[in-house]
């Protein structure tokens, strides 16, 4: 391809290939990077969150050593790299934490619970399912506890790509997630969640003793009218 300004048209293919997709933990299993790969990009848009991905995906990503001082309160409040403003300006202003965009220009990724947000969460949910059956409430814990996959816009090229998609590490799901799940599982029935508790159902070995008794009744039975054919 020419160098030439403005002549980026080219016909062929791309001449060097990657024959194996990039593993940024394949020579690199310290904490910190199995911290990065399982971390859940939160408080920027899809955009920016595109980027933090990326940037951790190929090992380009730099921590924070400490933390920064964010741009709105003006304290050193900001702990993740890349970011310019600190979580609770960011959810105070519904703005992206990396490029400022609000909330009406741009979709903007749900903050991470803390851990004194999800114990409150998970005080609410046990209060919300207390009414519910059995085997409502093990279908509900069963959804909370599998969360959700992590959105990827890149579709896999080859199987090592798709593997590595399949072992992304699962969300949380968000309170109205859980909520909407609640509301679906109030107006269903149990019949519906007969699937779901397979696992759960309970088979007990004396039925299985009567059918298979009255197959044997019905083998012998049989065999006494061939006798009596014979005779």
């Amino acid at each position: 391809m020419s160098t030439q300004r403005g002549n980026a048209s080219r016909t062929r293919a791309q001449k060097h290939k990657n024959r194996h997709v990039f593993k940024n933990d394949l020579h690199d299993k310290t904490p910190q990077q199995i911290r990065l790969n399982n971390m859940h990009v939160s408080t920027v848009c899809q955009r920016c969150k595109e980027v933090i991905e990326w940037k951790i995906k190929y090992k380009k990503y730099k921590p924070l050593t400490q933390a920064k001082t964010c741009t709105r309160c003006q304290q050193r409040t900001v702990r993740k790299a890349y970011h310019v403003i600190c979580r609770e300006c960011a959810i105070k202003e519904h703005a992206c934490a990396k490029c400022l965009k609000s909330a009406d220009e741009v979709t903007i990724e749900a903050p991470e619970p803390t851990p004194q947000e999800e114990q409150q969460l998970q005080v609410e949910m046990d209060r919300l399912i207390k009414s519910f059956s059995e085997r409502k409430r093990r279908a509900f814990l069963r959804f909370m506890a599998k969360g959700r996959k992590k959105q990827s816009e890149e579709e896999p090229q080859n199987e090592q790509e798709r593997e590595a998609q399949e072992a992304e590490k699962r969300v949380r799901h968000t309170r109205e997630e859980l909520l909407e799940k609640i509301k679906q599982l109030d107006l269903a029935g149990d019949e519906d969640y007969d699937d779901d508790d397979e696992e759960d159902g309970d088979y007990s070995d004396d039925d299985d003793d009567v059918e298979y008794d009255s197959d044997a009744d019905s083998n012998a039975s049989g065999s006494e009218d061939e006798k009596l054919v014979k005779k």
